[in-house]
């Protein structure tokens, strides 16, 4: 069993928006034939033009980091298929049940980022009138 730690939302208010980058955010964790089930974050992909096709379970976002140099994902509600809504933003807790390793152009593109793995855990969800928001 997955021993969670919680994360507090006490660094989220400290977002500085310097840069913001868009993203392709794909949910769950990554089996060994490259897919995604279950709960988590199982690949963030910076994109310039988000292009792909919205399914579940997947979302546009936009990453920026806190002046702590914690990552912050930002899901705006439009980017996202009503089933993604309701299967990973419905709980006021986000699991990350493995970590996950921040590619490079994501560590280049938010130059204040000092953070290179998400740490597996349970994460408060903010939620917004036009989307939530994840504070690493």
């Amino acid at each position: 069993m997955t021993d969670y730690s919680i994360f507090s939302l006490s660094h989220a208010r400290e977002t500085k928006y310097i840069s913001r980058v868009r993203a392709d955010v794909e949910f769950g964790v990554m089996q060994a034939n490259g897919d995604c089930v279950g709960i988590g974050i199982c690949r963030i992909t910076a994109t310039n033009a988000l292009t792909h096709p919205r399914r579940c379970p997947r979302a546009k976002a936009f990453l920026s980091a806190s002046e702590a140099g914690r990552l912050e994902i930002f899901f705006p509600r439009n980017g996202m298929l009503p089933c993604t809504e309701r299967a990973f933003f419905r709980s006021r807790m986000f699991p990350v049940p493995v970590p996950i390793f921040l590619a490079e152009d994501i560590r280049v593109a938010l130059p204040g980022l000092q953070q290179i793995i998400l740490e597996a855990g349970l994460y408060p969800v903010q939620t917004e009138a036009s989307g939530y928001r994840l504070a690493f």
